[in-house]
């Protein structure tokens, strides 16, 4: 707990350094890591690079960690012009942590006497929490240590997968991230295409749009059924065989039937699941077990429109 406190005054002083907005709001510890909690106009990890580097400069500098006490907050204030401290929390008499000629923080908790018994600091992630408070985790010593070991050995992992020199990485993950979402795109409009194009079958004056497709984008594929009963009288039964097949049931306003019941009811005999409105619903069933279902769904339907 000293070390990973220590190291936390030491990584908060240099983010401050880079960006002298920024101010501690609290910091936990427990068996899961460490957090850091601070108020930022801007965190990246560009920031968060330079202040680890820096931080742990001044851990291997093996700089002197000492105390001092104030009789108040505005005692201490004027002695250290630079004093950080959170001043809400901050009553009667003061104690200040100095990380010698690098930081001093009015504290309560346990330290160090030197840096250099923090060993090695890194910080494994960071996310916002609303507004300009964000969260930084991070670990210290010999579980900072493995936990680098482990980060390197991925990206070697993954810059000998991508075929992508160890600097170039970055920039062929986002190009790869790029054509995956222009390939996703362009299956996106192939479904809306095909789904625009599926003729309806006419059953007891209900128009139904039934196809088993193999691959689609699944998201147009919703959308598209919810758009094709905004017309009266109408029924769509899609699905699409992948892994787990997607099976989706729904109908116009105008129509009585529950979809959802009935998706359940079906989708249960062939070990799938689903749910929903009893306007819209969906659910998903081994994919070898896709065409008897649409088969089964599609024959269900009928009889309950013949009924109508």
């Amino acid at each position: 707990m000293e070390k990973a406190h220590t190291a936390e005054h030491i990584l908060m002083a240099s983010i401050k350094r880079i960006a002298p907005e920024a101010a501690a709001v609290k910091v936990m510890h427990d068996e899961k890591g460490n957090t850091l909690y601070l108020r930022i106009k801007k965190l990246d990890w560009d920031i968060v690079a330079e202040a680890v580097k820096a931080a742990n400069r001044v851990i291997d500098e093996g700089r002197a960690v000492k105390e001092w006490f104030f009789e108040s907050l505005e005692d201490a204030k004027k002695t250290l012009p630079n004093l950080r401290s959170y001043d809400e929390r901050v009553t009667g008499r003061v104690r200040v942590i100095e990380v010698e000629g690098y930081d001093y923080s009015a504290c309560a908790r346990k330290h160090v006497s030197n840096t250099k018994e923090c060993g090695f600091i890194i910080v494994t992630g960071f996310s916002r929490s609303g507004g300009d408070l964000y969260q930084i985790r991070f670990e210290v010593g010999g579980r900072a240590k493995e936990y680098a070991a482990d980060i390197i050995a991925l990206h070697m992992k993954i810059s000998e997968a991508l075929g992508a020199p160890q600097k170039t990485v970055l920039n062929a993950t986002l190009n790869l991230k790029q054509e995956a979402e222009d390939l996703r795109r362009r299956l996106a409009n192939l479904t809306r295409y095909m789904l625009e194009h599926l003729n309806p079958e006419e059953l007891y004056g209900t128009k139904v749009y039934t196809n088993l497709y193999r691959g689609v984008d699944r998201k147009a594929l919703m959308d598209c059924a919810g758009e094709l009963i905004s017309s009266v009288k109408t029924v769509a039964l899609l699905a699409d065989a992948q892994k787990d097949a997607l099976v989706v049931l729904c109908r116009s306003k105008d129509l009585t039937f529950d979809c959802s019941l009935l998706l359940k009811e079906v989708l249960q005999e062939f070990g799938g699941r689903g749910g929903g409105k009893p306007e819209y619903s969906t659910g998903s069933v081994p994919s070898k077990a896709a065409e008897q279902v649409l088969g089964t769904l599609k024959w269900k339907v009928k009889e309950l429109l013949a009924k109508v």
